[in-house]
């Protein structure tokens, strides 16, 4: 690993649906690393029900193996009556729109939830900061736009896969 981990005990880790489709079944070597990264870390990924969607849902084995061993958990999107939360969650979409040149009606929905849930979490929670782990760069420019307008900044980061487990030239990437 090229870097120290990002992650801390103190912090609540949302993951985007892309890391876990990255990190592959847990038989897979980046999904090892990636399980010692939080489990050292003394962190609980938490995994929006729409990312469970995404995956598969909560019967996949890299979701059910997460949950089981205890280093993962479920969790329900923003209260639609949070205006911090929805703003956070607009600010990210047409952010996300801009980027990929899409309208913002077929923005992916996960991505844009991920922002109004990290406001949410920095605000009613008791928690020292708030990471959002996701490989979509648009994704990550969307949450981190909506962590800048809504003043955030100081607790709220956005990391990608390879900011916690590292670049191992040694996974077998297959392209299509």
């Amino acid at each position: 690993m090229s870097r120290s981990n990002p992650l801390s005990s103190e912090q609540d880790v949302l993951v985007d649906a892309n890391v876990f489709f990255a990190i592959g079944h847990p038989s897979n070597p980046k999904y090892a690393r990636f399980r010692s990264a939080i489990r050292n870390a003394g962190v609980v990924c938490k995994l929006p029900q729409r990312v469970i969607g995404e995956l598969g849902g909560s019967e996949t084995d890299r979701v059910q193996t997460a949950l089981d061993e205890g280093w993962a958990e479920m969790i329900d999107a923003p209260s639609p009556t949070d205006g911090d939360a929805v703003e956070a969650s607009d600010i990210a979409t047409r952010t996300i729109a801009n980027e990929t040149g899409k309208p913002e009606h077929e923005v992916e929905k996960t991505d844009a939830i991920l922002a109004g849930l990290a406001i949410q979490y920095v605000r009613d929670r008791s928690t020292a900061g708030v990471v959002v782990l996701t490989n979509d760069k648009p994704a990550r420019k969307g949450i981190e736009n909506a962590v800048v307008a809504q003043g955030y900044t100081d607790v709220v980061s956005v990391y990608g896969l390879t900011d916690i487990i590292g670049d191992d030239s040694g996974d077998s990437t297959r392209l299509i």
